[in-house]
This record gives C-alpha cells, structure tokens and sequence, in this order.
C-alpha cells in the first residue's frame, strides 16, 4: 500500500468512527448524564437521600436483593 492510500485508508476509518459516535449519540440527552451520575447511590438508600439533600435532585433509590433477605 502506498502513502495515499494508507492515507485514504485512514482517513476513512477516522470519518467511520465519526460517523458511528455521532448516530450513538444522536439520541443523548442531558437526563442521561443525570441518571448516570446518581446511579452508584442507587443501592444505598442512606447515602441516596443525602445525595438528594445535597443536590435537590432525586436518586431512584432501591435497596439491593441481599439486604431484602436478611
């Protein structure tokens, strides 16, 4: 292969990964970030309503199945 055509080559793959980014996150929305972020709170309730003091925000909460079988 020669230099433009490795250059082509490249070029191409940059443009497809592009490409692929942008349609994956064609339907990102800031509510997604939001989730995102307050989910390592989710499986501790405690820690959930001190995030949702702090931040004013609400943590969907739930107590993980371990601690329901106790």
């Amino acid at each position: 292969m020669n230099a433009w055509g490795y250059a082509v080559y490249c070029l191409s793959a940059l443009l497809f990964f592009y490409w692929v980014t942008a349609a994956c996150l064609q339907r990102h929305t800031h509510d997604v970030d939001d989730q995102a972020s307050l989910m390592p709170f989710a499986d501790d309730p405690a820690a959930a309503r001190r995030v949702e003091q702090a931040i004013g925000k609400t943590v969907p909460a739930t107590a993980p199945p371990a601690a329901l079988k106790a």
